[in-house]
């Protein structure tokens, strides 16, 4: 028999039930639908409803690509309730709603910035509210075109906010100060975490002004600061899309006529403009752009000046990120040197077509040389085939070494800063896959003993162990601040200019130093930090 359970919040009733032990509680909105007039706007409060409200089930997700049909379903993001614009909805999980003050976990799911959702099977909270006592909250917030796009300058623009989905996830931290104490909760200790997207979502918030008083960790898995756009940035793709929609953006209010459109339409120019956009690989058209309000600057400068929250950190990456790209990608599987050297010349210009007889060309083909020069051996000292080369230096580009700037911009100022690295190989496809991005979120929540996740991680004992342990860690770090407080294994904390790092999986030691080299190589990069730091950004 199914025991449910009610919890009265200042906005109402809500009914959930226990399931495997916790208590869930799902699809609780905690902002009105942004359909219509709210489209384009910062969240609005919900309001109070009569009665009780039924949280047996997943809300709507926000409006992205995807499928549920076929075999693809089971993997998709989003919920049974289909995808819309009234999908401002959290779900909670806890032992007990008893006013007994427990840690929180509020988890922000990746995908981009314009997919995925809080109720994707991989982010089930059960797992981790059971073993560690905690409450684990997972949410929605607008994606793709409904939660990124620049506005200002248009027709109309005046009515509109900036970073909607940035405004949403706030709304959420919002929502759980006001209410998480009725579920078991403690308002005075939350941990912001989350992979991707929205680790790097994390990283935008402490970096805000607007952070402050919302939580007090952060854990940032494959992301770090240096995911936003410029002014100008994102006004030129506001101008791509509305080119897709045959909009003049200097005529009339386009914010209006915008509002109008049912939100398929836009999301199929959305579609349309995903190949055109023009950005540096490794970009995102939908992250947050600056907006001298909720994002003031870059936010990993603002680490470096001090302006940042000097809150505990947890950070890290996984080994093989950019596998994940090309795994089923039989062209980047298959480079070979020449079109080597032409990927990264262009990677390190930043154009599609750089010109031989422009500087910029002459320096980003001596990047091209040096990087080439760095990675073309090997971690066991073999050479690497020129698809190797590739995965490794999008890695670092991307994801690794923006990760240990951060770390170190943070553990400068004082803060406690923890490094991770995740290794571990499925035995299904391990060279091709790798510890490839994404990999470890089944770990960390421990989803990975799910029945349609067996094939690819198996049941083997080290795999459920690697598990605990990332679970123990994250739970350690949520309850005290120190993700080596409760293990078994000493974790120091991360200095700049050492780097000590923890290690999940493979079969290197638990505390080892981030190459000197390849972090020179990377700091003060020009495709990035150049721009930023002189004002160019």
């Amino acid at each position: 028999m199914i025991r449910r359970a009610r919890v009265l919040t200042p906005k109402g009733w809500i009914e959930g039930a226990e399931e495997r032990g916790v208590l869930a509680f799902r699809g609780i909105p905690f902002a009105q639908s942004t359909a219509g007039e709210a489209r384009f706007r910062a969240p609005r409060p919900v309001r109070a409803w009569s009665g009780t409200l039924d949280a047996s089930f997943f809300g709507r997700a926000a409006p992205q690509p995807g499928t549920r049909s076929g075999p693809l379903a089971r993997w998709s993001a989003v919920p049974p309730a289909g995808a819309g614009e009234d999908c401002l909805n959290l779900n909670v999980w806890t032992p007990a709603a008893d006013h007994r003050r427990r840690a929180v976990l509020i988890w922000v799911h990746g995908g981009g910035f314009s997919h995925g959702s809080g109720s994707f099977h991989l982010y089930a909270g059960d797992r981790l509210a059971r073993r560690g006592d905690v409450v684990v909250v997972t949410f929605n917030y607008r994606l793709g075109v409904f939660g990124g796009l620049d506005l200002r300058g248009l027709g109309g623009g005046a009515s509109a906010d900036t970073n909607f989905a940035l405004r949403d996830q706030i709304a959420a931290l919002e929502w759980v100060q006001s209410n998480i104490e009725s579920f078991g909760g403690d308002p005075d200790n939350v941990t912001l975490f989350g992979q991707s997207a929205g680790a790097m979502s994390v990283g935008t918030l402490m970096a805000s002004p607007r952070g402050a008083d919302l939580f007090r960790r952060g854990i940032l898995q494959s992301g770090a600061g240096d995911n936003v756009l410029s002014v100008e940035q994102a006004r030129r793709i506001a101008g791509l899309l509305l080119e897709k929609m045959n909009l003049d953006a200097g005529q009339g209010d386009v914010v209006r006529a915008l509002r109008k459109l049912n939100w398929a339409t836009l999301l199929r120019a959305q579609l349309e403009l995903r190949a055109e956009h023009g950005l540096r690989l490794g970009m995102l058209a939908w992250q947050p752009v600056i907006d001298g309000d909720l994002v003031p600057g870059l936010p990993r400068a603002r680490f470096e000046a001090g302006e940042a929250m000097k809150v505990p950190l947890l950070i890290g990456t996984n080994r093989d990120e950019w596998k994940m790209f090309t795994a089923t990608d039989k062209r980047r599987r298959t480079l070979d040197e020449g079109t080597l050297r032409k990927y990264l010349t262009q990677t390190f210009l930043g154009s599609r077509e750089p010109d031989s007889t422009d500087v910029s060309a002459a320096i980003a083909g001596a990047r091209t040389e040096e990087a080439l020069s760095l990675y073309g051996t090997g971690r066991d000292g073999a050479a690497c085939s020129p698809s190797e080369i590739w995965n490794r230096i999008q890695t670092d580009r991307v994801f690794h070494y923006p990760a240990v700037e951060l770390a170190d911009a943070h553990t400068g100022r004082g803060a406690p800063t923890w490094f991770y690295r995740f290794d571990w190989k499925p035995p299904l496809a391990p060279n091709r896959v790798g510890a490839c991005h994404a990999l470890e979120l089944a770990f960390v929540f421990g989803t990975l003993r799910t029945r349609w996740l067996r094939p690819l991680f198996g049941m083997s004992s080290k795999s459920v162990t690697l598990s605990d342990r990332m679970q123990a860690a994250w739970l350690s770090f949520a309850r005290t601040g120190d993700p080596g407080a409760d293990g078994d294994v000493a974790w120091p904390a991360y200095e700049c200019g050492q780097g000590r790092t923890r290690v999940f999986g493979g079969h290197e030691s638990t505390d080892r130093t981030i190459d000197p080299a390849l972090k020179e190589f990377w700091k003060g990069s020009p495709e990035v930090r150049d721009r930023v730091l002189r004002g160019r950004f």
